[in-house]
């Protein structure tokens, strides 16, 4: 077994499930591996700086190496998981069958950290800092969650000239992807009995309103809006409930939504409109109450391709592989939709396929591991701004 092989099964091996998918305190919080983190980044010069933004248990940490005043180059990991129920294999085993490494968290997103301190040799940080430049390593909780950890760091001003965000991508960088909006509608109106309808106020009749309205306002900024990569926006009405029984007058419907939205659409767009709708039906007397809270939202992102970072990676890709792939956009959010606030220059990349990710038997194929550090190893030997 090689270095690298064993350096992803001693990730695998230390739990990090978000406490969000587990109450077992024995597998839940991030701290155990951000630890492990830190003392690979002390074996490469780092200074560490432990920011305990959930608590003692879930802390950021930042590694920075070179001249603090110098261009910089970051990489982002995160350091939670999804939960263990239902895998059909031990999750923290880290078993090698058949090329491949099997464990929670071997894809998404522990094997693409390994192949990062795979490329960050001791003589390669080392270099790269000679050369002129600044290193930061951030490794942030809760990304499984709302990417609340990144969040907090933008808002900190963690950022950089350039970012690498580490996802499994399959080793092609992502440099867009759409953002995630999450909206509640409620409705309130005033009950009575179903044979006298006209006497209460029905919200489920405001919602046969409503929902064609939704559809008809997202359809028309499908129609203005689309993104090379991504298409358009998307909408999907995750929840929608309201009413008791037959012959009961419903006082109360809830509505959840879930809009992906593309990097050049405004994301309160559709949000300002549906808000106005809302306000039209109580000011006619179709509902008493009605409101429109945002829920979560994490913003889209888009680098050029033509953006130094970008054709940097794509040189080292087709260095290391003979090919030059096409960049991807993605559905997905990742920690990129805070840090892009505060990094000129951002991409997604790693080894492994996303579609592995969360599995029951979720894996990562070895020679996918192996390539993904041996082409961050060549983008950091050829990196400029």
């Amino acid at each position: 077994m090689n270095a690298l092989t064993h350096r992803l099964q001693e990730f695998v091996r230390i739990p990090s499930v978000n406490p969000a998918h587990s109450s077992n305190p024995e597998i839940t919080g991030e701290r155990a591996y951000a630890k492990r983190v830190a003392a690979s980044l002390e074996l490469r010069g780092f200074e560490l700086e432990w920011i305990p933004i959930l608590g003692e248990d879930r802390p950021a940490l930042i590694g920075r190496v070179g001249d603090p005043k110098a261009p910089s180059l970051l990489f982002e990991l995160h350091t939670d998981t999804v939960g263990v129920d239902h895998m059909t294999r031990d999750p923290f085993d880290g078993a090698v069958e058949e090329g491949r490494l099997y464990g929670r968290g071997s894809c998404d997103m522990k094997g693409s950290a390994a192949a990062m301190f795979e490329a960050l040799s001791p003589e390669r940080v080392r270099s790269f800092c000679e050369r002129g430049y600044q290193l930061i390593v951030v490794a942030a909780p809760d990304e499984e969650c709302g990417c609340r950890g990144a969040m907090d760091l933008a808002e900190r001003g963690i950022g950089a000239d350039a970012a690498i965000i580490l996802e499994p991508t399959q080793n092609i960088p992502v440099v867009a992807h759409k953002g995630a909006k999450w909206l509640e509608i409620e409705l309130k109106g005033r009950s009575g009995h179903g044979s006298e309808p006209d006497r209460g106020v029905s919200t489920n009749r405001a919602l046969c309103r409503l929902l064609p309205f939704l559809h008809e306002t997202h359809a028309a900024l499908q129609e203005e809006f689309s993104h090379p990569l991504l298409g358009q926006s998307t909408l999907n009405y995750g929840r929608i409930e309201g009413g008791a029984t037959f012959n009961i007058i419903p006082d109360h419907s809830l509505l959840q939504l879930d809009r992906r939205v593309i990097p050049n659409e405004d994301p309160l767009l559709f949000e300002q409109q549906v808000k106005a709708e809302v306000e039209a039906l109580q000011e006619e007397g179709l509902i008493l109450e009605g409101s429109v809270t945002r829920c979560h939202q994490t913003d889209a992102f888009a680098t050029e391709e033509d953006s130094p970072l970008v054709q940097c990676l794509l040189a080292a890709i087709e260095a290391e592989t003979g090919e030059r792939p096409p960049c991807m956009g993605t559905s997905w959010v990742s920690d990129a939709s805070p840090l892009s606030q505060t990094c000129e220059q951002i991409l997604v990349f790693g080894p492994g396929d996303i579609a592995q990710a969360h599995t029951e038997d979720e894996y990562i194929e070895l020679a996918s591991l192996e390539q993904g550090a041996a082409i961050l190893g060549r983008f950091l030997d050829r990196f400029s701004l």
